[in-house]
């Protein structure tokens, strides 16, 4: 790494893609926002605490998607699980006491809801467009999940005009990459520009992100041994 660090696009979405900035800013680097979507928040009726016997939550956005004004003391008091430590931070901010949290994979978090054995209802606010994992694992049993839409993730149309420029010189030292369907939707930007991603460095939060750039030519990977920033920075090094 140069003195002045590595050039890198940072495709998280804001809020968190703001944090992101900062910290790489911290660490030397020159770190650009490119946020591949945007958020947009979803009516959401929510559930009396007396009907359901937890929380999940699989983001810190399906946290933040809930208004504090309809979470009441009922809610905050019950089970809630959570998939890793930022979203485990989310809910505690948002006043969530009785935390379970997974360490950041949905496999983790379905082990850690089969290991409390809890049945009956659970609350699930989530993004609009998700994998159904959770509730196809627990279908047909004890464990009631309904999906509970908070919020959608709207795709930028396209990538500004300056990054791209950068991309198609070679100036871009890595693209932060948070999830599979943010590396589907910057694999189809780039492509839209005829710029060639199978040399451009990738630092992805988990495998199946990189599998996903892999299976859009990309060639250049350093997939984060656990499911967090921290670690997604230290490839960096």
């Amino acid at each position: 790494m140069s003195e002045a660090g590595k050039s890198l696009l940072v495709t998280r979405p804001f809020p968190g893609g703001q944090k992101t900035v900062a910290g790489l800013m911290a660490l030397g680097h020159r770190p650009m926002a490119v946020p591949l979507f945007s958020k947009r928040i979803l009516p959401l009726d929510m559930p009396s605490p007396f009907q359901i016997t937890a929380t999940i939550f699989t983001s810190a956005n399906s946290v933040r998607a809930l208004s504090r004004d309809d979470i009441e003391i009922g809610h905050q008091l019950l089970p809630c699980f959570t998939v890793g430590d930022t979203t485990a931070q989310a809910a505690t901010h948002a006043g969530f006491t009785n935390l379970l949290s997974a360490k950041g994979d949905v496999k983790e978090l379905i082990a850690l809801i089969e290991k409390m054995e809890l049945t009956g209802n659970y609350f699930y606010p989530c993004a609009i467009d998700r994998k159904p994992d959770l509730e196809d694992h627990f279908r047909d049993t004890g464990v009631n999940i309904q999906p509970n839409p908070a919020y959608e993730m709207i795709p930028i149309k396209d990538l500004p005009p300056p990054v791209v420029t950068q991309l198609k010189q070679g100036e871009i030292d890595g693209v932060l990459i948070y999830s599979a369907r943010a590396a589907t939707q910057f694999a189809n930007l780039c492509a839209k520009h005829n710029i060639e991603i199978g040399d451009l460095p990738f630092y992805c939060l988990s495998p199946s992100i990189w599998a996903t750039l892999e299976a859009e030519g990309a060639k250049n990977g350093f997939v984060a041994k656990a499911p967090n920033e921290n670690t997604l920075f230290e490839l960096l090094d």
